[in-house]
């Protein structure tokens, strides 16, 4: 008899047998915590990928400053452009007609609820075709900044898509009192909310399907209130943000990519920018989770090698890429996305610092770092998943043992090549095992990866008698 035990929000409640069987499915006694499988990388062998995503390229075309990215293994687009083979971002402009306010004008009707949806899927539609080519296979970003897809998540200078909402709702209905006008206004504009963002992410996976889409800046946790809080500040995501994240499971669901944000301003060098971090990519792993395909979408983190908000252009410490870049890693991100503006190519100075910053601290540590994510994955998940901490409030990361690598420079001047030299030891296999476990990629399965079976099949097992029995008697400590 076959019992289907991989779906559980399809699972009826009242059965302890499934019940238990789900429980068993989603945990590995012995193993830590079970993650169900997730896309495979989109470079094969490099399970967490850097992409560079600053317009950096005058830098060498006006000033003759090369950055040498490639040497560090970090992917950029043809003359660093946001447009490209290997990311694009879809600003608002960009891609369809986009509802929004700008000084309390309407552009594009303002709100989803007043927009023109065929109107913009065919403007997107043509958006498409002209910045990716048939056969794009990068990562498809749509930037989404002016409102949120959540009534409530309006406040403060959004404020405005829930006052434009109500005088909406009052328009058709001015008898009703505030209670109900506030309500019938977060009904339409979630409604609204979701069928537009929907829809855009299903017209560029009809259109690209081999692209990674997703919008820019979600999940978010907000928990961006360090300023307030510095002296009791602990990073966590408010639980209210974290259940209006769970309500958002339609767009988790939806993406075949999740583009959160750790972007440290220089107030977070300390502990809390840990903290900030920590919280911020714990809460997309979880999120990629909730999706109710039967693999998790990748999850890329929108870092950035230079403090936010910083005149004089900072580049960030090593502890704070360790912070963000390295936590994402071990967290079990497929990758980073390195954001910065023109900024960065304003002037000869910028240019020099960030080309100080990525020869000296920020490309040796990206080095190091892909590196140890391919030797755990190749160590401990057979090269076919990724690892992610057991633990993840843990301060381990996915670190080259020094005394077992070395990185070397075959030229001291700038382009020279880079390669690391060296293998794991058994003690290094240790710690692999000790504090990391496998996410494996589709297809895959098992503590380490190793049996592969059809992505196509449907999720099922079959049940002996034996493990019947375990399982009633499971269930029975359940009820």
């Amino acid at each position: 008899m076959a019992w289907t035990w991989c779906d559980p929000g399809r699972l009826p409640a009242p059965y302890p047998i499934y019940a238990a069987l789900c429980l068993l499915s989603l945990t590995s006694v012995g193993q830590g915590i079970f993650r169900k499988p997730v896309m495979p990388p989109l470079v094969e062998g490099q399970p967490f990928q850097v992409y560079w995503n600053v317009p950096a390229a005058r830098c060498s075309s006006h000033r003759r400053i090369n950055l040498y990215l490639e040497q560090f293994g970090i992917v950029t687009n043809e003359n660093e452009r946001f447009v490209g083979k290997q990311i694009t971002v879809f600003y608002a402009t960009r891609f369809g007609h986009y509802p929004y306010y700008y000084d309390e004008v309407p552009v594009n009707g303002g709100l989803p609820q007043n927009m023109s949806l065929r109107e913009h899927l065919r403007q997107a539609r043509a958006d498409i075709h002209n910045f990716l080519s048939k056969d794009y296979a990068g990562l498809a970003v749509i930037e989404w900044v002016s409102w949120r897809p959540l009534y409530a998540r309006n406040t403060g200078y959004r404020e405005v898509y829930q006052t434009k909402s109500m005088e909406l709702v009052r328009g058709r209905n001015p008898r009703w009192n505030q209670s109900q006008v506030e309500a019938e206004a977060k009904r339409d504009f979630d409604q609204a909310a979701r069928i537009y963002m929907s829809s855009s992410l299903r017209l560029g996976q009809s259109m690209r399907p081999k692209a990674h889409w997703g919008f820019a800046l979600f999940p978010d946790c907000y928990n961006g209130n360090y300023g307030e809080e510095f002296p009791t500040y602990d990073g966590h995501c408010p639980d209210i943000e974290i259940k209006r994240n769970n309500e958002l499971t339609w767009m988790w669901t939806r993406s075949s990519a999740l583009y959160p944000t750790v972007y440290l301003e220089e107030a977070l060098h300390s502990e809390r920018g840990k903290l900030y971090a920590r919280y911020r990519v714990k809460e997309a792993m979880r999120v990629a989770l909730l999706t109710k395909e039967e693999y998790a979408p990748p999850v890329y983190i929108y870092c950035r090698s230079h403090y936010m908000n910083s005149r004089t252009l900072t580049p960030l410490k090593e502890i704070d890429l360790v912070r963000t870049l390295g936590e994402s890693a071990a967290m079990g991100a497929s990758g980073a996305i390195l954001w910065g503006s023109v900024d960065f190519s304003r002037t000869t100075a910028s240019c020099l610092s960030v080309q100080k910053q990525v020869q000296n601290v920020l490309g040796p540590y990206i080095l190091n770092l892909t590196a140890a994510v391919r030797t755990c994955s190749l160590t401990l998940c057979a090269n076919h998943g990724r690892c992610f901490r057991r633990n993840a409030e843990e301060d381990v990361f996915l670190h080259l043992n020094s005394k077992s690598f070395r990185i070397l420079k075959r030229s001291k001047a700038g382009g020279g090549k880079v390669s690391i030299k060296g293998r794991a030891s058994l003690l290094d296999k240790r710690d692999y095992k000790s504090h990391f476990q496998c996410q494996c990629y589709r297809g895959w399965n098992g503590v380490r990866c190793s049996r592969y079976r059809n992505p196509s099949a449907s999720c099922r097992a079959e049940t002996s008698p034996l493990t019947l029995v375990l399982v009633l008697l499971l269930s029975l400590l359940l009820i």
